[in-house]
């Protein structure tokens, strides 16, 4: 009988057999320089780029809300209420007290509050609105991007001012915008290309008020320099850095105040990158403009656009994020598709092939996982054709086994501190073996013969 130990759960998942599997799993997305992101409706949480072309889930854990990436670290909060950070904590943006260091490979807890609602990774600085309606930044302070009224760096979450109507925050490159529950617009941080929309090109470290309006329905800070949103009159509106013709505007000109794009009043979502912007319309349809190299803009062309431009033919579509050099996009079945560039597999299509247009990223199922930690259990045989003994060498109490299809569904659970498991009932398989002790979960793959 082969024997085979179950490791604490940092595990790997490499997907199997991924083309020939549905897509309708998807969530939330999120893109990095060379990495994707993304939640699946159970609520796990995946990765891919840099280097590994198909999506590998992080950790086990299933109770995942929401994720936002910056340049080089990544916040999350939980259907808990808490906030998670991970990677790069140069300037103290993973709020774990310190600056530097070496980078946060695993999600790590900022604190122990539980009313975390929404939350903006920005280049270095990270921000975050609690469900009271406060606004809490942390990292990266060097042109007052956190908008505390200094320019010094924070390495644990610390309050804006003193109001309790923040509705959302968007962080960027050294700048952020935010709404207030009362529709007006704020913005702070570096505005030398005109992004912070307040009529001038100038910085500020406290938060200033963009114009008068009190119909701002949504505000994104671009990854670079521009800024884009819509009002809940449905016009969508740009301002900013324009290179590109990031804007929309049919120029290149900077705008240092919200500037409308178009006549059109029925935009439902914008996004924006680095030099590129993406906004859908109330009847599903992707439009994109801006830079286009690498075929960022999905409309098999590597040509700039100066103002919004269809991609394709769907009116499905409802959230995209994108980066430098390749985009992400959820259509309303939650399928996932991906184009630009794929150098370092981050359009998670199983290959390293660059796309000009949009391609279907499959849903992960098939798990193979790799061992890392230290306290064991043990189970053999292993393949099995029906009973499954445990070995448990450091006579930890178990408080649940449960056994998981491929698919992620539960085949068999039982609640009792036992030695042994009789999956003789269960189909020929590959299933996954989940141990559950305290706060601790162990797992495995299991072949059922």
């Amino acid at each position: 009988m082969k024997k085979i130990t179950l490791k604490l759960i940092t595990v790997l998942f490499v997907i199997l057999n991924a083309t020939s599997v549905s897509s309708q799993c998807w969530k939330e997305i999120e893109t990095g320089y060379i990495t994707s992101l993304a939640l699946k409706n159970d609520g796990t949480l995946w990765k891919w780029g840099s280097g590994t072309n198909t999506p590998t889930q992080m950790g086990t854990d299933s109770n995942w809300k929401t994720i936002s990436k910056g340049a080089d670290h990544t916040l999350a909060i939980k259907t808990d209420g808490t906030l998670w950070a991970w990677g790069s904590n140069t300037y103290g943006q993973c709020g774990n007290g310190i600056f530097g260091g070496n980078e946060i490979a695993n999600p790590t807890q900022i604190g122990t509050a539980t009313d975390w609602n929404s939350v903006s990774a920005g280049n270095y600085h990270s921000m975050a609105v609690k469900t009271d309606g406060t606004l809490w930044a942390l990292g990266d302070n060097a042109f007052g991007e956190l908008g505390i009224g200094s320019t010094t760096n924070q390495n644990l979450p610390i309050q804006v001012g003193t109001a309790t109507n923040w509705k959302s925050v968007s962080a960027s490159y050294y700048f952020t915008l935010a709404l207030k529950t009362d529709g007006t617009l704020w913005a702070w941080g570096i505005g030398s290309h005109g992004q912070l929309g307040t009529g001038s090109f100038g910085s500020s470290n406290i938060p200033g008020q963009v114009g008068t309006s009190t119909n701002w329905n949504v505000v994104v800070a671009g990854d670079y320099r521009h800024s884009v949103g819509i009002k809940t009159d449905g016009t969508l509106w740009a301002w900013g850095r324009n290179n590109y013709g990031e804007l929309g505007d049919g120029t290149t000109a900077n705008k240092n105040i919200p500037t409308q794009i178009g006549a059109d009043n029925d935009w439902n979502f914008v996004t924006s990158g680095d030099e590129s912007t993406y906004a859908i319309k109330t009847n599903g349809t992707l439009w994109g403009w801006g830079y286009n190299a690498n075929g960022l803009l999905g409309d098999g062309t590597t040509t700039d656009k100066h103002i919004p431009t269809q991609i394709g033919i769907n009116n499905t579509w409802k959230k995209v994020s994108l980066h430098q050099n390749h985009t992400i996009a959820l259509r309303t079945d939650d399928n996932l598709w991906a184009w630009g560039n794929n150098f370092n597999g981050q359009l998670g299509t199983g290959n390293n092939l660059s796309q000009l247009t949009p391609v279907a990223v499959a849903c992960p199922t098939s798990l193979e996982i790799s061992d890392f930690f230290t306290k064991e259990f043990s189970t053999f045989p292993n393949p099995t054709t029906g009973i499954i003994t445990i070995s448990n060498e450091d006579n930890l109490t178990i408080d649940k086994i449960e056994i998981l299809d491929i698919l992620g569904k539960t085949v068999s659970v039982k609640t009792d501190n036992t030695s042994q498991v009789d999956i003789s009932n269960v189909a020929k398989g590959i299933y996954i073996f989940k141990i559950y002790s305290g706060e601790t979960v162990f797992q495995n793959k299991i072949i059922k013969q």
